[in-house]
């Protein structure tokens, strides 16, 4: 397996993208924060129509429902949280446009108000 070079200022830190070269093996690539912004924010588009379903009108005061697509996302911010946090860790400041920020600012509105709409 060959890797690219990993900068956490740039690259996520909990996930990693595999890519199968023509030879069989596989490449290591990190994935910038802006391009996980945007699969995340997709992500969570694709989950909307079950959290409509999971989550009627009447029922927000008292349940908050989402999808396995934003399951995935939170899960992925909060490991990435967890890494970043770790004693240690000497990433620098953020090298990107804030759209994983803001990403990360709306899923805790949503998970806040129990409706992501």
């Amino acid at each position: 397996m060959t890797d690219v070079e990993h900068d956490p200022a740039r690259h996520l830190l909990a996930r990693m993208r595999y890519d199968r070269l023509p030879d069989g093996t596989q490449r290591r690539s990190p994935i910038p924060l802006d391009a996980a912004a945007a699969e995340f924010a997709e992500l969570i588009e694709a989950g909307r129509p079950a959290e409509a379903r999971l989550d009627p009108d009447d029922a927000r005061d008292e349940v908050a429902a989402f999808s396995r697509q934003r399951a995935k996302v939170i899960a992925t911010l909060l490991d990435e949280l967890s890494r970043r946090l770790a004693p240690g860790l000497g990433a620098g400041p953020v090298q990107g446009d804030g759209s994983l920020s803001e990403l990360a600012a709306r899923t805790a509105r949503h998970l806040r108000s129990g409706t992501g709409y």
